[in-house]
């Protein structure tokens, strides 16, 4: 299963005679199961570019390959604005029940997505509007992984959050991809966020896609096109420093775990070396 971008081009009209070019001649491919960041500065173009990806905005130029009906889902910033039900259960049913499911599945796939995003059953049954944010966020999130979509989209899922908030949507997001088999693309100004939850990076400036790489080659694309605010993950920034300093270790780790581990695998040969003096 593949969804392919291919030289899709979106513009907005604004006044009578401006145009606005979100994306320009952005071409991609995405398979199920991967997970993938989308980086970028504000106005890059990636809250466009998500919902290319979803169906939702029909490119001025370009075509959008392999998309079939619950494929793919968009979870957007801010949840609350999206919500209409009297209860959670009846707002997560709603997509379910529109694919045309019986009421005995419909309710299954709800049960199993509340349950996934560890929302308390006591609140099944009230109104999403008397929730937290962080209750309301698992909630909307829920409702999409009712659809049981190959590819699940998130626009800046972290704002707003705690720490313990964070932790908890790294653990879900872990879960969904390893457990369940979903492909996640997630877009963020937090690059050590997404350094945890994917392994894939996409960046954008101004429309353009810029790189499309394995994190542990993101900071040599980003020296070729250095782009303004655009961070690098602590963990691959700390590798970097090491390997100059001429310790050996190997920088280029394409998730959060593999680079932890190359500096467990570090402090295991600096005790040996220790040991053996």
């Amino acid at each position: 299963m593949e969804l392919k971008l291919e030289a899709v081009t979106v513009e907005y009209v604004q006044g009578e005679k401006r145009r606005h070019r979100a994306l320009d001649q952005v071409t991609l491919s995405l398979r199920a199961g991967e997970t993938v960041a989308l980086l970028g500065p504000t106005g890059a173009g990636k809250s466009t570019l998500l919902r290319v990806m979803a169906g939702l905005i029909k490119p001025s130029a370009g075509q959008v390959k392999g998309l079939t009906e619950g494929m793919v889902a968009l979870a957007i910033q801010e949840p609350d604005r999206g919500f209409f039900a009297a209860t959670v259960r009846e707002e997560v049913q709603f997509g379910p029940d529109n694919l045309g499911l019986d009421r005995q599945e419909s309710a299954a796939r709800v049960d199993w997505a509340l349950r996934l995003v560890q929302l308390p059953e006591a609140k099944w049954d009230v109104s999403p509007f008397r929730l937290s944010g962080g209750e309301q966020r698992r909630v909307a999130l829920a409702a999409v992984l009712a659809m049981q979509p190959r590819i699940l989209l998130l626009d800046e899922p972290t704002i707003g959050l705690d720490r313990a908030g964070k932790e908890a949507l790294v653990a879900l997001l872990q879960k969904l991809s390893r457990e369940e088999g979903i492909g996640l693309v997630i877009a963020s100004h937090d690059p050590d966020f997404l350094y945890t939850v994917t392994r894939r990076v996409l960046l954008l400036e101004q429309g353009v896609l810029r790189a499309d790489v394995p994190w542990g080659r993101f900071k040599e694309d980003l020296a070729g096109y250095p782009v303004p605010g655009i961070r690098i993950p602590l963990l691959l920034t700390v590798l970097r420093a090491l390997e100059a300093a001429g310790a050996p270790v190997n920088p280029e780790q394409d998730s959060a775990a593999e680079a932890e581990a190359e500096l467990q695998k570090l402090r295991r040969h600096r005790r040996k070396g220790a040991g053996g003096r």
